[in-house]
């Protein structure tokens, strides 16, 4: 009889360890949004090799089965419709066992990342308060088919398998811990396409681009110690791979539409020369990694700061030099754009890193996404960029890209433009916009310079400049050599 209640006592303790082992994922889960029109993985844990299945309530095929591994991971792929806001609910059973995913939306969805800016909440900081957001938090219910997700910090030498969050609702309750720069693209975005629209924020304030890449990117670039990575003598925000372990790889799995990256303040002296070279072949792994082709990769460029440190000045002038590597990216990545954001600072944030201007990021984001994924290339979403520059009668004749309808009228003198007769010294121009059939061009001209070889625009850590296109886009900074003239 002993003998038998021994056995039975063991029974018992087999099953209550087995039992509740089914769970999705913690990305998936109430109110989330799933990519419309493809197929999503669904993902979560069960007891090692149970048999899982996993059923959609908008889907009238049966049930998608998988096998849990050793470890029991599992996932299946499940097909989504076209998007609707009509809730939905996901479905996983295995044994006696099931769980759901309810308050469903079929829709777009979209990977913010970066570092401080990305991370700032539409509620703002100590400090650092983001314009127009008590209007905005107010007014947020009006968004409930917007959801927004944050991916918690987490480090890890080696890709992990899952990540930690939780999809809200919009309201008031909860929009202020919304990704500001997420919130405000996300809600013009569906607006735009009237659609629900789903944010995924995975963002780590002052991390440098080399956390956020992978062990095969970086263990040939010299100036990169992968041993940092599991270093405690080495802040988390420099430490190579250990985002990208953590969070991108576990949010990876999850079908987006595009990719929002707002980064580069912390590589102002940290290999700040080869940034573009890594951020294009960062987006490369994460497209790679995500696995739906050449989604749209959208840049936000840093936003006007002094970046001299009041002691040393080792990174005075080093914005403009990040600043240029994002527009290179922006041109060797396929299928990306560069959201130009030289306007968007104050004077008297001359000094703060966090900038407010928010909305108008997300805006301009949400009018390239329209641009690059969905149907409306015709939209005049780009900032004019520069194209050349030639001498005219000692005159500078400056040309620009998405810059086909000319330029706004202002009632002040243009500012930001400077030439230079060699030597790296710069006087600063007077500019005057010229328009005729051959298209419309900024004539620089200054008695400083007689003979112009070089010209810049902006090309500082802060300068607002005060040009923009006709689409009220600004010219994105630059400097270039001057075209010799012909002989």
């Amino acid at each position: 009889m002993k003998r038998l209640s021994l056995a039975v006592s063991a029974l018992l303790l087999s099953l209550s360890l087995q039992a509740g082992n089914l769970a999705f994922s913690s990305m998936i889960g109430d109110n989330m949004v799933l990519q419309q029109n493809t197929k999503v993985r669904i993902w979560g844990t069960a007891s090692p090799r149970a048999s899982v299945s996993v059923s959609a309530s908008w889907s009238k095929k049966p049930p998608v089965t998988a096998r849990a591994d050793a470890e029991g991971h599992w996932e299946v792929m499940l097909e989504t419709f076209g998007a609707s806001f009509t809730p939905q609910t996901v479905t996983a059973s295995s044994g006696g066992e099931k769980v759901s995913a309810s308050n469903v939306l079929i829709g777009e969805v979209w990977l913010c990342s970066g570092q401080s800016n990305m991370e700032m909440t539409l509620g703002g900081g100590m400090g650092t308060p983001v314009e127009g957001s008590l209007d905005e938090i107010a007014l947020s219910a009006q968004y409930k088919s917007v959801r927004h997700v944050t991916i918690r910090k987490a480090r890890a030498t080696e890709p992990q398998y899952d990540a930690e969050g939780e999809w809200q609702v919009c309201n008031p309750a909860t929009s202020p811990r919304f990704s500001a720069v997420g919130y405000f693209f996300a809600t013009r975005l569906s607006k735009a396409l009237d659609v629900p629209v789903g944010i995924i924020n995975a963002s780590w304030g002052g991390s440098v681009i080399e956390a956020w890449m992978g062990e095969e990117l970086l263990k040939d670039c010299p100036d990169v110690d992968l041993a940092n990575a599991s270093s405690n003598e080495v802040n988390d925000m420099y430490k190579p791979m250990i985002m990208y372990n953590a969070m991108f790889r576990p949010a990876s799995k999850y079908a987006i539409a595009g990719i929002l990256w707002f980064q580069g303040e912390s590589n102002i002296s940290i290999a700040n020369e080869v940034y573009a070279e890594r951020l294009t072949a960062m987006a490369a792994e994460w497209r790679r990694d995500i696995g739906r082709g050449d989604i749209p990769f959208l840049i936000v460029e840093l936003q006007p700061y002094d970046y001299y440190d009041g002691q040393y000045g080792l990174q005075d002038e080093h914005g403009p030099l990040v600043r240029e590597q994002q527009f290179i990216a922006s041109k060797n990545i396929p299928n990306a754009g560069l959201i130009g954001t030289n306007d968007l600072a104050y004077e008297h944030e001359r000094t703060q890193i966090h900038a407010s201007q928010k909305r108008q990021i997300g805006e301009r984001a949400c009018y390239q996404a329209l641009s690059l994924a969905y149907g409306y290339p015709n939209l005049p979403a780009f900032n004019p960029c520069f194209r050349s520059a030639k001498v005219e009668d000692g005159k500078v004749i400056v040309s620009f890209d998405n810059a086909r309808s000319g330029f706004m009228g202002l009632s002040e003198e243009i500012r930001g433009f400077e030439i230079s007769g060699g030597g790296g010294h710069f006087q600063p121009a007077h500019a005057e916009v010229r328009m005729s059939f051959m298209g419309t061009t900024v004539v620089l001209s200054t008695p400083a310079v007689p003979e112009p070889v070089a010209v810049r625009y902006c090309f500082k850590d802060f300068e607002v400049g005060n040009l923009k296109g006709a689409n009220g886009l600004p010219i994105i900074p630059f400097r270039a050599d001057i075209e010799p003239a012909a002989e």
